[in-house]
C-alpha cells in the first residue's frame, strides 16, 4: 500500500536536498512500487517484477530532477517507468528466445559429418587426372596434399609440416590457408571443377 502522497513527496524532496537520502527514499517506495508491478503484470516473471521497480527507484535516484511534481503524483511518476522497464524486460526476452535455436537441430548428426556442403567441391583425390598436378608440387605444398588428402584439419600439424611452427599463430594460419587454397586450386582446375 503507498503512503499518502504528502509523505512521498516530502521523501523526494528530502533526496533532492540530500542525495545521502537515497537509501531511506528507496526502502520507502519500493514494497508499495514493488508490489503495484506485480499487480500489474500478474503473468511476469517476480524477477521481472523486482527488475523494473528497482530500475525505477534508480531512475529516480540518479536524477531527481527529473521528476516534476506539478505533472503528476510520485507514485505515478514511478509506476510510469517501472512499466516500461517491465515492458522492456519482456521485449528483451522475447527477442532471446526468439533467436535461440531448437536444441534439437543442434542435437541431430549431419549425414556427411561436419563436411556438409563440401562433397560437391573437392575433386577424388586419385583421380588420374591429377597425378600431373600432384607430381608438380613443391616439397611443402605435396606435404600440404598429403595432410589434406589424410583428412587432417588442424592448423598446426600444416603449419608443422611447412617448417614454420616458430610464427606467431595468426601468420602461421595466413600462410597454412594461403598454400591449401594454392593446392586446392591447381587440383580444381586439373579435375574440371574450377569454381
Amino acid at each position: 500500500m503507498w503512503p499518502p502522497d504528502d509523505d512521498l513527496l516530502a521523501a523526494w524532496r528530502r533526496l533532492v536536498a540530500d542525495p545521502d537520502t537515497g537509501g531511506a527514499f528507496a526502502e520507502f517506495v519500493l514494497s508499495p512500487l514493488l508490489a503495484e508491478v506485480a499487480r500489474y503484470a500478474p503473468a511476469a516473471d517476480p524477477g521481472d517484477h523486482l527488475s523494473a521497480a528497482g530500475d525505477a527507484v534508480l531512475a529516480v535516484l540518479r536524477d531527481p530532477g527529473g521528476y516534476d511534481p506539478s505533472q503528476s503524483p510520485l507514485r505515478s511518476y514511478l509506476r510510469l517507468i517501472a512499466g516500461r522497464k517491465l515492458i522492456n524486460h519482456r521485449e528483451r526476452d522475447r527477442k532471446h528466445r526468439d533467436n535461440r535455436i531448437p536444441l534439437a537441430a543442434v542435437e541431430d548428426d549431419l549425414p556427411d559429418g561436419n563436411r556438409q556442403g563440401e562433397g560437391d567441391d573437392l575433386p577424388d583425390f586419385d583421380s588420374p587426372a591429377l597425378r600431373p598436378v600432384v607430381d608438380s608440387l613443391s616439397a611443402d605444398e605435396r606435404r600440404v596434399f598429403d595432410l589434406m588428402r589424410a583428412g587432417e584439419r588442424a592448423t598446426a600439424a600444416f603449419a608443422h609440416a611447412l617448417g614454420i611452427a616458430d610464427r606467431p599463430t595468426g601468420e602461421q594460419a595466413a600462410e597454412v590457408k594461403r598454400v591449401k587454397e594454392r593446392v586446392f586450386k591447381r587440383l580444381q582446375r586439373a579435375a574440371g571443377r574450377e569454381a
